[in-house]
């Protein structure tokens, strides 16, 4: 299915975004809908009043296939930062390059965040929402990677607000696995974070300490000791 809706994407590469991006959130509304139907697997959201009403960069945990996929539901349009190896990928790749994601050479350091700022605040001028996984990877669940300032440091130029995300999807689909398991996964959108006055250290520390704190208070110890996290 993702590699029939990421040919059609591309092969659809000269139409308006918003035809594109439809088509995106058309198969994310029907993967959520099957995972609720055949898997049992059903989420809920709190704080989406907190949602500004335009231009911002979410950052969210990153534990399962999960939130790449539901999360751009309850925004749009997004744009995603990649690694640009990804673009390279035929089909899903090209899919990336047709919703105009960043691709960076993150072996390039300075340059790559240089550019990072600058194509992002394009996206945000425009009513584009930046979508980040600050740790980089998928992490399981009661564990954590350091946050990276990447993110931090295109709010501090652009004075962008940050929306912090905490989630327990990995509980449920945990990375590197095909099983789904049934069950409610709780997303939670925190208020956003003004960088006003604020350094890339102090953006991405308030960062992660509120999605790490979050991510304890909703995780389900049943399914961290199914895990063998407990």
């Amino acid at each position: 299915m993702v590699l029939i809706l990421a040919s059609f994407v591309s092969l659809i590469f000269f139409m308006p975004l918003r035809i594109r991006m439809l088509v995106v959130h058309s198969w994310i509304n029907y993967s959520l809908f099957c995972l609720r139907l055949f898997c049992g697997l059903r989420y809920e959201v709190e704080g989406l009043e907190n949602i500004p009403e335009r231009g911002f960069i979410v950052m969210s945990k990153h534990s399962s296939t999960w939130e790449t996929i539901a999360i751009q539901r309850f925004f749009r349009p997004m744009v995603w930062a990649v690694k640009r190896e990804l673009t390279w990928i035929p089909f899903f790749g090209w899919a990336l390059w047709a919703l105009d994601a960043i691709a960076l050479n993150r072996g390039t350091g300075r340059k790559a965040i240089n550019q990072l700022v600058k194509e992002s605040r394009q996206h945000m001028d425009k009513g584009r929402i930046l979508m980040l996984f600050p740790e980089g990877t998928r992490v399981p669940p009661g564990q954590s990677k350091p946050f990276k300032l990447g993110g931090a440091i295109v709010s501090h130029q652009t004075g962008y607000s940050v929306l912090p995300i905490a989630h327990n999807a990995g509980e449920y689909w945990p990375r590197h696995s095909w099983i789904k398991w049934p069950g409610t996964i709780r997303v939670v959108i925190g208020k956003p974070i003004d960088p006003q006055g604020k350094s890339p250290e102090q953006i991405i520390a308030e960062v992660k300490t509120w999605i790490l704190a979050e991510c304890d208070r909703i995780s389900d110890s049943s399914q961290l000791q199914r895990l063998g996290v407990l």
